[in-house]
């Protein structure tokens, strides 16, 4: 009876411990999934899939690598830049930019290079109001200037 008891508990602090262990490794092993996931989905040219998956981990920043924030700030860009929300492109480049002078490993040289290219090409896109056709919803719709003597009331 004795040795049954013993058993058993042995037996408990095996799964305890393997449990355990098996928790730590799911922890780390998934510390720059996010982005990891992100990433793959832009290169898979699925870009509204990427930019839900950076917008939902986007709070995991705070406790990032400079190398895991710097891709993140990237690709969420480039994917915003895809998408054609360049004012939300240039944010997140910016932002791997900034890593990026602070830390120049945190991006390697094809991320790097990316970054540049998408930079130049936030660079390059003019914000134009689409013409309008008639009979659209466009041709009745003026968009929201705001002129400088309204703000100044």
């Amino acid at each position: 009876m004795c040795s049954e008891v013993v058993r058993q508990n042995r037996w408990s602090k095996a799964v305890r411990l393997s449990a355990s262990v098996a928790l730590l490794l799911l922890a780390s092993g998934c510390g720059g999934h996010f982005v990891a996931r992100g990433t793959d989905l832009y290169g898979d040219g699925q870009y509204v899939e990427a930019a839900e998956v950076f917008e939902r981990t986007e709070q995991r920043l705070a406790t990032s690598s400079n190398a895991e924030r710097a891709r993140f700030g990237l690709y969420r860009g480039a994917t915003f830049l895809k998408l054609g929300d360049v004012p939300h492109a240039a944010r997140w480049l910016g932002y791997s930019r900034s890593i990026l002078n602070k830390d120049p490993d945190a991006l390697d040289k094809s991320d790097a290079a990316l970054l540049d290219a998408s930079l130049a090409a936030v660079g390059n896109v003019e914000s134009t109001v689409p013409e309008q056709s008639e009979g659209s919803q466009l041709a009745t719709a003026r968009p929201n200037v705001t002129s400088n003597a309204a703000v100044a009331q």
